[in-house]
């Protein structure tokens, strides 16, 4: 009883402090209609956008792979990190900022960017707070497959595209914390599959894999819909529902999502007790 009392409240202080972190620089993130957000990449000042962003997530990633660290699980350390960017989301100005003024190729751009944030940042949260202590080697083997190149790594990625009809269905409006729920929702359902698909193989791609593949269709749609029939579908409530959730919804719901579907999938696999001792 101790024990989890102790866990949440190193939960819940991480997941302030990494919120308090990213709000600290909401100024730096003024969109030229006066707002805030949502993109970095079209901010006022991008050089001051990307500086305060990048120094931000340093702070934020000190603070989810500590916590990983001391609750023993590298997935707890990523929500940290994930409620962090979707406080910050919630604050910032939706696709309706990008619909009246800004540009979709932009904004896939800034998604692509962050698949690579979100890569490094899973990997070293990882690497301080061990790794997922259910996955389990092949039968007759004494090793997980590799977790970027064995064929799990494919089955990982190729389980991001879960997200698609998951978002699809549930961003029914720009509402900034409907856009972040339908990725959390379509995290969690990557999370499962993924789980399931390559239960032998440490999950660090799938994290990735929803912003990845968020960041692909936004590029496809960006192509397909001319820039200046944007505003006019906005109005109309005719944008497509996967142009709602912008970059930092993307990010924000895959690490709080995708863990969390890591954790219900494991509920539908068998584990060899005999592997349980390893860092959860």
């Amino acid at each position: 009883m101790l024990q989890a009392t102790r866990d949440w409240i190193i939960f819940l202080l991480a997941v302030t402090l990494s919120g308090l972190a990213l709000l600290s620089i909401e100024q730096m993130l003024l969109s030229p209609r006066g707002g805030f957000g949502p993109t970095i990449l079209q901010a006022n000042n991008v050089t001051a956008a990307i500086v305060s962003m990048a120094m931000a997530l340093i702070v934020v990633f000190l603070i989810g792979a500590s916590a990983g660290r001391l609750l023993r699980s590298a997935n707890k350390g990523l929500v940290v990190v994930g409620f962090g960017l979707a406080w910050l989301a919630w604050r910032l100005e939706g696709v309706e900022f990008i619909a009246f003024a800004g540009s979709m190729k932009w904004v896939a751009i800034e998604s692509m960017a962050w698949t690579l944030v979100v890569l490094l940042m899973t990997t070293g949260i990882y690497l301080v707070s061990g790794p997922l202590r259910f996955v389990q080697p092949r039968e007759g083997s004494k090793i997980n497959d590799n977790w970027a190149t064995s064929s799990s790594a494919g089955m990982f990625m190729l389980s991001g595209l879960a997200v698609l009809p998951v978002v699809w269905l549930f961003a029914q409006s720009p509402l900034r914390g409907q856009a972040v729920a339908s990725v959390i929702a379509g995290g969690i359902a990557v999370g499962m599959i993924g789980r399931m698909l390559a239960p032998h193989a440490q999950p660090l791609l799938l994290v990735v894999a929803p912003v990845l593949i968020g960041a692909l269709s936004q590029w496809a749609l960006g192509f397909m819909i001319p820039s200046n029939e944007l505003a006019t579908m906005y109005m109309q409530g005719n944008l497509p529902h996967l142009l709602i959730p912008v970059p930092i919804d993307w990010v924000a719901g895959s690490m709080i999502g995708v863990p969390w579907g890591i954790y219900f999938g494991n509920s539908f696999l068998q584990h060899d007790d005999e592997h349980l001792g390893q860092t959860a």
